[in-house]
């Protein structure tokens, strides 16, 4: 008995460290006539219940008041009532975020906005005091003065029309006056729509009139006391009646669930373990009930340690660019997956970036690593979109730019798999991914930058080429200020400008060698040799550098 018991321990701290999250599953119920009923009133007791919280949680009343009124209103029990109370804040929390959220969007816009219009109005100031200049010396010219303008007087526009839209509106000076005011009008809009927002009273949804919530405990029996499941041969789940109903309906209610098919198992394992099961059922239309089984679902690592190695991911407009990484940080394959998501439809989307992800987990599956993606926020970048100053071809990759969605798909299935999803920053990724390794191994930008974000998973150096340091750098700042630097001198530069032959490859890397595990061929590394010793490539030898090898997807 004591091995027993010291086994269990051991399961019990391996399952502290497994990741765990929670799954709704939706599973259909079959009730019969009294049971609709009953659900259909149990449902309008719940809903004006849920107003009745609401109200007085916005007033900051005490739960504890709240659930006393409601049992004597309604004639439920104190365990229904904390269900409802529990619903009702987490439908709050939820709102506040949203509002939170929007807020935050509209100041980015507006920060955007004034931002523009302080550049557009200097623009406009200065070749509006060009114009009076010229003026003044074209008048001393006429009445035979000996005058000429100012070298600190230059304009900021041409004087002509624009061929897009010709006469109609008028000269580049002019369109800039009128879109001028249109900015402006634009920020006092969004001004005046922040604080109308700020001060207005958060509103909550409360979602469908005909729901019932009974939110779970792992501290009742079977993990929840209102709202039970009945694993027989046949399932169903048992429903504790409210007083209120009791005369009409009885005291308990047992509706049939079909819980065959996905989560089932996750479902069956919660009930067993005794975990926290919590139950919304929604009539999803007239007379058909599902019932929304939310658990707490835990799923073993498969992947090895990050040290071992990892595999990188950069998602770009158009592709999806991958770099395994071995446990020395360097590259043993890499390649990417195109994606082509413009004016595509929220379906089709979806579509093409699950089949991506497919691919990408079932080469870590293979390869038994972990994956490394960065952790990109584009609420900022999206508030951009209704700056005129922007670019209009910026915008539209902006907006079909689906990294959130691309994040969430690729996150449940790692979750599925086991695979283990790590998030880095992506600070100077692409710049250092085009500095140090496009070159040398013979990548593209989008690769390089996936050998990055995977050696920054790994805690691996991130330092300047001392091709490209600085002699007056201090050692005392963190690295990325001097990748800061770097960035401000090419600024503007090509991509391709950056791609610089070198003189041998790494046979190490080349394609069938022996001792090299599966899937670390197809790609033939070029190493650094002659620019370490400070010397200058001849043009004529760039053939010497290969492209990166397209792996089959």
């Amino acid at each position: 008995m004591r091995l027993i018991l010291d086994i269990s321990a051991e399961s019990r701290i391996y399952r502290e460290f497994m990741p765990s999250r929670y799954q709704t599953y939706v599973k259909q119920l079959h009730p019969d006539t009294d049971a609709g009923l009953f659900l259909a009133d149990y449902a309008a007791i719940s809903r004006e219940a849920s107003v009745v919280i609401l109200k007085g949680l916005l007033k900051h009343q005490k739960k504890s008041k709240l659930n006393t009124a409601i049992q004597d209103e309604f004639g439920i029990n104190k365990r229904h009532a904390a269900g409802i109370i529990a619903f009702v804040e987490g439908e709050m929390k939820s709102a506040e975020e949203c509002l939170a959220h929007h807020v935050l969007t509209l100041e980015d816009k507006i920060k955007f906005l004034k931002s523009d219009v302080e550049s557009l109005e200097k623009k406009v100031n200065t070749h509006k005091a060009y114009l009076n200049a010229l003026c003044e010396v074209n008048r001393k010219i006429k009445s035979g003065k000996k005058a000429r303008l100012a070298k600190k007087y230059k304009p900021q526009f041409e004087d002509a029309c624009s061929i897009k839209f010709g006469r109609k509106c008028g000269t580049h000076y002019q369109s800039a006056k009128h879109k001028l005011h249109q900015l402006k009008r634009n920020l006092a809009t969004l001004s005046a729509k922040v604080a109308r927002v700020k001060s207005a009273e958060l509103h909550v949804k409360l979602g469908n009139r005909e729901a019932i919530s009974f939110v779970g405990s792992k501290d009742e029996s079977n993990g929840n006391q209102v709202c039970q499941l009945i694993l027989m041969t046949d399932d169903a789940i048992q429903i504790r009646v409210p007083s209120a109903l009791e005369q009409q309906y009885g005291k308990y209610v047992e509706i049939p669930v079909n819980l065959v098919g996905v989560g089932s198992t996750e479902i069956r394992q919660a009930w067993a373990e005794g975990k926290a099961i919590t139950f919304r059922l929604r009539q999803r239309q007239y007379g058909v009930w599902e019932a929304h089984i939310t658990v707490d679902v835990y799923r073993p690592i498969t992947s090895s340690s990050v040290m071992l190695g990892c595999l990188g991911v950069d998602l770009n407009t158009g592709s999806i660019a991958w770099c395994k990484v071995n446990s020395d940080g360097n590259p043993t394959r890499f390649s990417q997956i195109a994606i082509d998501i413009h004016s595509k439809s929220s379906g089709q989307t979806e579509a093409i970036l699950a089949d991506a992800v497919t691919k990408l987990t079932s080469l870590a599956l293979a390869l038994l690593c972990p994956i490394v993606v960065e952790q990109l926020d584009f609420a900022a970048k999206k508030a951009q979109l209704k700056s005129g100053t922007r670019h209009k071809r910026y915008n539209r990759m902006l907006s079909g730019f689906a990294y959130r969605r691309f994040q969430e798909l690729l996150s449940s299935r790692c979750f599925k798999l086991g695979i283990k999803l790590i998030a880095v920053k992506p600070e100077y990724s692409t710049l250092i991914g085009l500095v140090k390794f496009q070159s040398m191994y013979g990548m593209n930008s989008g690769t390089a930058a996936a050998l990055v974000l995977a050696r920054r998973a790994m805690n691996y150096s991130e330092a300047v080429p001392a091709r490209t340091a600085f002699a007056d750098m201090e050692s005392k700042r963190h690295i990325w200020s001097y990748w800061n630097a770097i960035s401000q001198r090419v600024k503007g530069s090509a991509r391709h400008s950056f791609f610089q032959p070198r003189l041998t490859a790494s046979s190490s890397l080349r394609t069938g060698v022996e001792g090299d595990p599966p899937f670390e061929h197809g790609n033939s590394v070029v190493q650094l040799t002659l620019w370490d010793l400070g010397l200058n490539v001849p043009s004529h030898q760039a053939s010497a550098s290969r492209k990166p090898v397209r792996e089959s997807s």
